[in-house]
């Protein structure tokens, strides 16, 4: 399973709403960040699971009340905003609120494993209304979190820009939220979203691979970060075990040798 790791991640945070609530804090000022507080969701069922400590499984579900308390609910829809401006390193300009369909498949991962651990229907409702966001096209809604290109392929956008980016990482990490939704649901119209967007990154993975360097963090200005460079690495490591197309190992361990961690 995507995010599941050897350690048992601590419920210490830095920061903390006055209902004990983790916050991230972005220059200086605490929000509510979707990606960063629905990771931690995700590391706290974890703990749960492995610990049976119910501190876990409550610090959870405040996080998951609060995602929802905040999100922008339309037309039977989840759409989790980021509530500060942000300027992408392409210059591109996000005006609060803004938001993003990596945080919205991690989150539809967090609620899928609550779900699991809780069997409360809030949550297969919650991320039934999470899913629904991912289907939402650029070319028919004005506020979009996905789109088709020109060849006929699927994207999830992490930055919902005018002209795409299309950065990887985000875009892997919302697959594993289809991936996770479909394991609890057996949909078929999840598993299609779940090929479709496993296709586009099979198609277009070599696209991202700089040779005898760090890959590129988006196909659009192609920059090279590398952290998510290790990030890549793992993800296609993660989707050969989840599909068993040894083409995305055989693309892991290019990147990896293009790159090798530092000892």
């Amino acid at each position: 399973m995507p995010y599941i790791r050897e350690y048992v991640r601590s419920m210490t945070m830095d920061a903390f709403d006055q209902d004990s609530v983790p916050m991230y804090v972005y220059d200086g000022t605490p929000y509510y960040h979707p990606v960063y507080i629905s990771a931690l969701g995700i590391s706290f069922v974890d703990g749960y699971v492995r610990t049976g400590d119910p501190d876990y499984l409550k610090l959870s579900k405040r996080i998951a009340n609060r995602l929802v308390e905040n999100a922008n609910q339309a037309n039977d829809k989840f759409l989790f905003p980021y509530n500060f401006d942000y300027t992408y390193s392409s210059g591109d300009f996000l005006k609060s609120p803004w938001y993003s369909g990596m945080a919205q498949g991690r989150i539809l991962t967090f609620f899928t494993r609550l779900y699991n651990v809780t069997g409360d229907p809030k949550y297969s409702e919650w991320a039934s209304k999470t899913f629904e966001s991912l289907k939402l096209l650029k070319s028919q809604e004005e506020q979009w979190i996905s789109l088709i290109d020109v060849e006929g392929y699927f994207w999830i956008e992490e930055y919902i820009i005018e002209k795409p980016v299309h950065v990887l990482n985000g875009f892997i990490f919302a697959t594993f939220g289809l991936y996770d939704y479909y394991l609890m649901t057996g949909d078929e119209e999840v598993l299609k979203l779940l090929q479709a967007s496993i296709t586009t990154i099979e198609r277009y993975i070599s696209d991202y691979r700089n040779p005898g360097g760090i890959s590129f963090y988006d196909l659009n200005n192609k920059p090279t970060k590398e952290f998510y460079h290790g990030v890549h690495i793992s993800q296609l490591n993660t989707l050969h075990k989840i599909t068993g197309e040894q083409y995305f190992k055989t693309m892991a361990d290019s990147l990896e040798n293009d790159y090798p961690a530092p000892d």
